[in-house]
């Protein structure tokens, strides 16, 4: 998996630590697991500043929906892009982890379970409730509309921790 930075103002390395945190807590390093490693390492994960955030990505209808202030990110074949506030403060970097974690866990399901459909629980951005749609992308959504999240230790040394929040998929993970 590789990261990249076209930020100038993060802490490069929390943000790297908490990426593999919550990924890799999702995956048991046994033998037979090694293939989603594999397809692990073929991803990227990019982290843009807003000011970067390419609103033609969108049609017209969601554009009117998005705002150019609001972090997001947008999951595809081995790549997230993240649009986040490149800012240096414990306030943004738990908005942006958010977002992050959002498309992470869109990744981690889309790995794991890659042609699996599911009937969609609730209305969200692009579908509607009762819809087939492919499983890594309406378990996210549904479970984010449940509440269905948690917090995140990350241990930074002995006695320092950090905290940060994603989407609850462990009962998922393999």
């Amino acid at each position: 998996m590789q990261i990249i930075f076209e930020t100038k103002n993060l802490n490069k390395k929390l943000y790297e630590k908490c990426i593999l945190k919550y990924v890799y807590d999702h995956f048991n390093p046994k033998k037979e697991n090694w293939h989603f490693y594999e397809t692990l390492s073929k991803w990227k994960i990019i982290l843009k500043p807003l000011s970067n955030f390419d609103f033609s990505f969108y049609d017209n209808y969601r554009r009117d929906e998005l705002s150019s202030d609001m972090a997001h990110g947008v999951t595809g074949i081995n790549e997230i892009i993240c649009y986040i506030h490149d800012i240096k403060n414990d306030f943004y970097t738990l908005q942006n982890l958010s977002v992050i974690t959002h498309e992470l866990g869109h990744m981690v399901l889309m790995v794991i379970y890659p042609n699996e459909k599911s009937i969609q629980r609730h209305d969200d951005f692009y579908g509607k409730k009762d819809n087939s749609r492919k499983f890594f992308s309406s378990e996210i959504h549904d479970r984010l509309i449940e509440g269905k999240t948690r917090k995140i230790e990350l241990k930074l040394s002995l006695f320092k921790r950090f905290y940060f929040f994603g989407v609850d998929i462990m009962d998922l993970s393999v």
